[in-house]
């Protein structure tokens, strides 16, 4: 090989990895532009959401959690006041044995 063939593959190389660099550019600005576009679309969205459904439906939630833990408290109540009849009335009948 001639030292004209040589350089003639070199820059050849290096055409087709300046061309796959700029396509490679070029698609990743492309990326960046949809992404960009994307934001905004959400960022309106969120922006345009009606936000005091979302709290009433918050709220409502939290009010049936109360209820229901008040529910709950309730019913613990009557088994530790359950309990401490059976223990006193074990404790009875032990002492009387």
């Amino acid at each position: 090989m001639t030292t004209e063939s040589i350089l003639l593959a070199i820059l050849a190389v290096l055409t087709l990895t300046f061309v796959l660099a700029g396509l490679s550019t070029i698609i990743l600005i492309k990326t960046m532009r949809t992404t960009q576009a994307e934001q905004q679309a959400m960022r309106r969205v969120i922006a345009n959401m009606d936000w005091t459904t979302v709290f009433s439906n918050m709220q409502a939630h939290a009010k049936e959690s109360v209820r229901i833990l008040d529910i709950l408290d309730k019913r613990l109540q009557k088994l530790e006041a359950l309990e401490k009849i059976q223990l006193t009335q074990s404790n009875i009948s032990f002492r009387n044995k």
